[in-house]
């Protein structure tokens, strides 16, 4: 559930958050590096050479979260084929405000993000910020922001109701300020935030494939696409392919590669594969 928790509630997670990276073949628990390199532009100069980094975000959305990805976001350097960060969700939401903060952070890292499990709540905030998006049917779960009290785990004790609590009401309609204006930070259209407030029930209302595409939380970022398609364009051998060539192969990307989620190395090698075969389904 989206949590925006009172001051006296923890917002303490039990959310795994698991980083490894791959240069050339090798496969490592973290950069070997004595220090990180510092991230560079994307000025279309991209190459099939480079280190890819993949964090996996399971489990609820909380401020330790954030603070990992904080002390990890330097081992990003570049933006190599297929990305410079993948980030992978299965999580069904938790702190709003710690899922935007990271949200932003990817945004500047240039991430692209793929749903392998599900994403609910707050964890939608993750999805739209990466300049390449994807999530299969269904994964995608959206409700209206709730005020709950959560333990050190992330687990709710008590959701408050903002109607008898009148700080509670505050808190709630302060997020429902910010969250517009992030999701138009992030290129999402208004109708985006528009159908998480109309649904105000318990539960999550889960999107199809056709919403998923409608509310922007499967695609690219433009100016990225813009960049990478001429990339792609420049090159020889298997990846050359225009823009819409490009755009149609990342699309699949979140479903034919989502069983490799606990294996990154093998999420890497299938997500190259997706781009060089223009035949797979």
């Amino acid at each position: 559930m989206t949590s925006l928790n009172l001051a006296q509630a923890k917002v303490q997670g039990a959310c795994q958050l698991t980083i490894t990276a791959q240069t050339a073949q090798a496969t490592l628990a973290a950069p070997a590096e004595s220090a990180p390199k510092p991230l560079a532009s994307h000025s279309g100069q991209a190459t099939q050479e480079g280190r890819v980094v993949v964090m996996a975000i399971k489990g609820q959305i909380s401020k330790k979260v954030l603070a990992s990805i904080k002390d990890s976001i330097g081992n990003v350097a570049g933006d190599p084929i297929p990305a410079g960060l993948i980030v992978l969700l299965d999580s069904p939401g938790g702190d709003g405000i710690a899922a935007m903060k990271i949200g932003e952070i990817l945004r500047a890292n240039k991430a692209h993000v793929f749903v392998t499990g599900q994403c609910a709540s707050a964890c939608i905030f993750v999805l739209a910020s990466g300049v390449v998006r994807g999530a299969p049917a269904y994964t995608v779960g959206i409700h209206r922001g709730r005020i709950t009290k959560t333990d050190e785990n992330a687990k709710i004790l008590e959701e408050i109701d903002v109607k008898s609590n009148p700080k509670a009401r505050e808190l709630l309609e302060r997020f429902e300020k910010v969250v517009p204006v992030y999701f138009a930070q992030m290129g999402m259209p208004p109708e985006l935030f528009q159908a998480m407030q109309s649904h105000q029930y318990k539960g999550v209302y889960r999107l199809s494939n056709e919403e998923i595409t409608f509310y922007g939380l499967t695609g690219f970022e433009p100016k990225y696409l813009d960049a990478r398609a001429e990339l792609y364009d420049k090159m020889t051998g298997p990846y050359h392919m225009d823009r819409d060539e490009l755009h149609r192969r990342t699309l699949k990307v979140a479903s034919r590669c989502a069983e490799f989620d606990q294996k990154h190395t093998a999420f890497i090698n299938c997500y190259k594969q997706v781009l060089k075969d223009p035949f797979l389904n």
